[in-house]
């Protein structure tokens, strides 16, 4: 009796461990299969630009690419510390005119791209945030048309006056 006993206990470890054993063979073939499959991941879908969302949310609502795409980024990213009711930050109108930055490093479109990117003691740095895209219209922008008064903003794109120029 004990002999049987001893041996349903035997089977039934035995059994615990072949099932063990199987469930980690399938845990493994089922991440091994879903590794694949994330592998072979198809295209992504094409943008639809006709979402007024996804233009804003990539700076597009001006311009596809160029200084006037720039001036958006500028708007959204820097016009908030780089305007002129600042006291302590240095003013973007006429950077390329002046011959160094506050660093001392000499202004060219590397150097600006550089700061951005990376900011400084008291400037956050945009690496992370805008694309390599994204700096060069933002500095073309900046070489080329900056900047506006906040008494005069840009022109929003979308704005349609009325014909009679009243709203009505």
């Amino acid at each position: 009796m004990a002999v049987g006993g001893g041996g349903s206990m035997l089977s039934s470890r035995a059994s615990r461990v072949l099932a063990g054993a199987i469930l980690a063979i399938v845990v493994t073939a089922e991440c091994w299969v879903s590794h694949a499959y994330w592998q072979n991941e198809p295209e992504a879908q094409s943008k639809d630009y006709d979402q007024r969302s996804l233009e804003i949310y990539e700076f597009r609502k001006a311009a596809v690419h160029g200084p006037e795409r720039g001036r958006e980024i500028f708007y959204y990213k820097c016009w908030f510390c780089h305007n002129e009711y600042t006291k302590d930050i240095p003013k973007l109108t006429g950077l390329y005119r002046h011959g160094a930055l506050l660093s001392g490093q000499p202004v060219n479109d590397e150097t600006v791209k550089d700061k951005i990117r990376n900011g400084g003691p008291a400037m956050a740095g945009y690496g992370y945030t805008l694309s390599d895209a994204d700096l060069d219209d933002l500095v073309s922008y900046l070489r080329e048309r900056c900047c506006w008064s906040s008494d005069s903003p840009p022109s929003n794109p979308r704005y349609r006056a009325h014909p009679t120029g009243r709203e009505q």
